[in-house]
């Protein structure tokens, strides 16, 4: 085999391993400004590399950790009552 043809294929697989985690950990800390998990997105990237990359900028912004349940649409309607100053 010839020696130049392994080491330029070794040199891609390694340069496409990199990629592949650097991706994995952008995932990993873009995911909780967008409102998802981080680990989950972190476990996604090592998986599908840039594809959950590409996934997680085109999904709309999740839900608020540790957030389980919908806020009622009604509060955002009350206002205080602010003190009249005299």
């Amino acid at each position: 085999m010839d020696p130049y043809v392994v080491a330029f294929g070794t040199g891609l697989v390694g340069l496409g391993l990199v990629v592949w985690i650097v991706c994995a950990y952008v995932a990993y800390r873009q995911a909780p400004p967008r409102g998802r998990r981080a680990l989950t997105w972190g476990i996604l990237g090592i998986i599908f590399g840039p594809f959950a990359l590409f996934a997680l900028y085109l999904l709309p912004p999740g839900h608020v950790e540790g957030s389980h349940h919908k806020a009622d649409p009604r509060v955002a309607l009350y206002e205080v009552p602010k003190e009249k100053r005299h």
